[in-house]
């Protein structure tokens, strides 16, 4: 038995080398735990275990925690930083080289540089030479079908033996006043058979026959003097056609007829029911092909 000690005992043996548990006074609750003593009651070998060097048990997480699974490790790992790294970016590349495309495309060097395309300068020389060329191509168009024309009805008059400067003049004036060609010549062969010289019993002169007082009225102060020049009997004869033509909507048939009966001779039979026909549209356009045959009148 050990003695008694005298005075005041302190509330803990400070001095005493056993350690104490962190939960608790170990040696109050087990008085001979570190002396030898066996404990008076149940033991409880979880303390002896923390303070005599001995392994812990460890169950649930902190187990887990020692011996951690494969996907675990792998997460600690340093390896898995570059992984994750890599995966960011595999999966970021496609969008970041979108977005650098963009900022190309929308940059103002990116548009100097695709709108630097060598083009012609649109100088005065070149919109004339242009001009040029249009105007070319299509007066070349025009002589071409102005030769076939007068080619086809020299052809077709030969027996009148027309001069070639009379066929390029009615081919011209019969386009200026917007009559068919094939129709001038035809009225023409019909009036005076190419012969400027022609004059009718009833005072009709020149190339269409024109009355004196019927040109009067088409050009005021025409003279039967100015008539004998072919140019200017043309003109007014196929004026006065043209006008004819505006008078019965186009009609060639009826036009023609009035020019040879006059168009108060064709209203007054056609006021009365009658046809006014007499054949002279018919010995105008007789020789003109169904093929060939054209509106009697041209647009403007």
């Amino acid at each position: 038995m050990q003695p008694r000690r005298r005075g005041p005992a302190p509330r803990r043996e400070r001095g005493n080398p056993a350690p104490r548990h962190p939960t608790g006074n170990t040696r109050r609750r087990w008085p001979r735990a570190y002396d030898g003593g066996a404990p008076a009651g149940p033991r409880n070998d979880r303390y002896r275990r923390l303070h005599d060097g001995g392994e812990r048990r460890v169950e649930g997480p902190a187990l887990r925690r020692r011996n951690p699974s494969a996907m675990n490790r792998l997460r600690r790992h340093p390896v898995r930083h570059g992984l994750i790294g890599l995966t960011i970016a595999g999966s970021a590349l496609p969008v970041a080289i979108a977005r650098h495309n963009q900022s190309i495309r929308n940059a103002p060097s990116h548009e100097q540089i695709m709108d630097f395309v060598p083009t012609p300068k649109l100088t005065d020389t070149a919109v004339g030479q242009a001009w040029r060329d249009a105007q070319q191509g299509t007066a070349d168009r025009a002589g071409s079908a102005r030769e076939d024309v007068i080619q086809r009805n020299l052809q077709r008059y030969a027996s009148y033996d027309v001069p070639r400067d009379l066929a390029e003049s009615i081919y011209d004036l019969a386009l200026e006043t917007h009559i068919d060609p094939d129709v001038a010549f035809g009225l023409v062969r019909a009036e005076s058979t190419f012969k400027n010289s022609a004059t009718s019993h009833v005072g009709a002169i020149g190339l269409t026959q024109l009355m004196p007082a019927t040109a009067r009225i088409m050009r005021p102060g025409t003279t039967v003097e100015d008539l004998r020049q072919p140019d200017v009997n043309l003109r007014i004869g196929f004026k006065y056609l043209s006008e004819l033509l505006d008078k019965y909507n186009g009609d060639a048939k009826l036009a023609l007829t009035a020019y040879n009966r006059g168009p108060g001779t064709v209203d007054r039979v056609l006021k009365k029911g009658g046809d006014p026909d007499n054949g002279y549209a018919h010995m105008v356009m007789k020789d003109i092909p169904a093929d060939n045959a054209a509106p009697a009148q041209l647009g403007d």
